[in-house]
């Protein structure tokens, strides 16, 4: 044990990033994170990654809950033509790390290099609801230009195929930031090292020695709205596979990132247990029902069986892995609502017998569907367990393999519930109501369909008014729940643990990323 802290000693106290000298004499912020594979913003897929590029890289706006949009690099916009057109005015004070200042040309430049098809881009199709986007990305020598204009260095136009309520939302994601066209042109793949990456962010990029870490510093010249609190960001990156929660504790970190067998055993130990910490991410697991099919067709036994759920008490019987308790289908940090899904058990036995099954008699088991593996077995159990318990409901389990499942849920057929997830793109509700739930959509098979649901859907697709679309989503999303086509059970989270010294700490939901402008720490 001795000859351990020694060397952690030793790690922690040699020239690695964190002693680089401060900027500017600032407050410094520590993270143990994982080594990105890449930060170029068009790459960007694991949360520490989305860390590194959210700091560099200033999107035209940024989204909050029911994807309000707020300025970034653009101090403002229009939205025209029935929601075919979009208008996107820069700030005067976007500046490159160079001093330079951002242009819209630098947008147009980035969105058409990632839509390239050679680039493989990880999420290039959030940009096809512009015209001749999703043409350029398929190649070919008769494909389209996409419709995004540079009139002049400080104006952005864009044009749209169709009406998208989602799309400030999308332009919000690192697919759509500004990029440094002559440094990525004359450098290639290594353009994103220290001393070639020009970024527009509130911060920059000082150093990255492989297998140790990286440094950013505050960017002297970033314009922005909200001005970087941070002189330096240090990411350390664990020694080993094995050694993050002994880095954590013998280093100067005020956070570090922790999954999977990282995060049971900081639960399991005494000391780290107080500082794990749960976020949100915007992504749902599912009982989707077969609601064409009696008796599931049922919104009396669909609500009864939600009910009858402890959500709190499932999702720790069940999830090994960091996971929230969710009470809504729609994540609460895409469309904030009033707190629903409480359990109630006396309801839950009034609804059942209202639909003429008193204690459960006459119900035929509900044959639920899952693919084999220790959690959705645990998921199995505790269903059949509650269930019997509080309404004298069977579960007969449907036990798939992977791929037999995924050919299942594909096309269900004929089924009575099985489950489900989705994970946000962006932030914004209609990545969820319109994407997954629509009537002509039914993205889950479950065959339920609202007139009155897809009329809100209209009328939140055909308004510019920000206000009136957020309150025609919140009246869809009211709608879903009541109506019960599926229940939600568990939300997916990040964990981190956090030293005592951090008052304040979020993330983004959709990417994972840190979000630095929400980190404070007790001075």
């Amino acid at each position: 044990m001795a000859s351990g802290g020694i060397a952690v000693a030793a790690v922690v106290s040699c020239d690695v990033p964190g002693s680089v000298p401060g900027s500017d004499g600032g407050q410094r912020l520590e993270l143990l994170l994982d080594e990105p594979a890449t930060i170029d913003p068009a790459l960007v897929a694991q949360p520490q990654e989305s860390t590194i590029a959210d700091a560099l890289f200033e999107p035209l706006i940024r989204v909050g809950e029911g994807g309000a949009a707020h300025p970034a690099a653009a101090d403002s916009w229009q939205i025209t033509d029935a929601g075919h057109a979009y208008q996107f005015n820069l700030s005067a004070n976007g500046r490159w790390t160079s001093g330079e200042a951002v242009a819209s040309d630098d947008f147009v430049w980035a969105w058409r290099r990632n839509l390239a098809p050679e680039l493989g881009a990880t999420f290039n199709y959030l940009l096809f609801p512009i015209r001749g986007a999703e043409s350029y990305a398929g190649g070919g020598r008769n494909r389209e230009v996409p419709e995004v204009r540079a009139p002049d260095t400080s104006t952005l136009r864009v044009h749209l195929g169709a009406p998208t309520p989602g799309f400030l939302a999308r332009a919000a994601t690192s697919t759509f930031v500004p990029l440094p066209r002559a440094e990525i042109e004359g450098t290639g793949a290594s353009w994103t090292e220290p001393i070639r990456i020009r970024s527009n962010g509130p911060y920059k990029l000082a150093q990255w020695d492989r297998s140790l870490g990286m440094t950013l510093h505050r960017n002297e010249h970033y314009g922005g709205p909200k001005p970087p609190q941070f002189s330096d960001v240090v990411i350390r990156f664990p020694r080993s596979a094995d050694s993050r929660l002994q880095d954590f504790h013998a280093s100067p970190a005020h956070a570090a990132s922790v999954s999977g067998a990282d995060y049971r055993s900081a639960l399991a130990n005494a000391d780290l247990r107080p500082q794990v910490r749960l976020f949100e991410r915007a992504g749902t697991w599912f009982i989707v029902f077969n609601t064409r099919k009696a008796p599931w067709d049922t919104l009396a036994v669909r609500r009864a069986l939600s009910l009858a759920l402890d959500r709190e008490a499932l999702t720790a019987a069940v999830f090994d892995q960091p996971t929230l308790p969710a009470q809504r289908l729609t994540p609460e940090s895409i469309l904030a609502a009033e707190p629903g899904g409480a359990p109630n058990v006396d309801e839950a036995r009034a609804l059942l017998a209202s639909a003429g099954f008193p204690n459960g008699e006459g119900l035929p088991p509900l044959r639920f569907t899952y693919h084999r593996t220790d959690q959705w077995d645990r998921l199995a159990a505790e269903l059949a367990r509650v269930w019997a318990d509080t309404l004298g409901v069977a579960v007969q389990p449907d036990v798939r393999e992977w791929r037999d499942f995924l050919d299942f849920s594909n096309a269900p057929g004929d089924f009575d519930a099985y489950r489900a997830g989705w994970t946000s793109e962006y932030r914004h509700p209609s990545n969820w109501l319109d994407d997954l739930w629509r009537s002509d959509v039914d993205f889950f098979r479950a065959g339920w369909s609202s007139t009155e649901f897809d009329r809100h859907l209209e009328t939140a697709a055909t308004t510019t008014d920000a206000e009136a679309q957020r309150t025609a989503y919140a009246a869809a999303a009211a709608l879903l729940e009541t109506e019960t086509p599926a229940i939600a059970i568990g939300r997916h989270a990040s964990a981190f643990l956090l030293k005592p010294d951090v008052t304040g700490f979020g993330i983004d939901p959709v990417s994972g990323a840190i979000d630095l402008a929400q980190v404070a720490l007790d001075a």
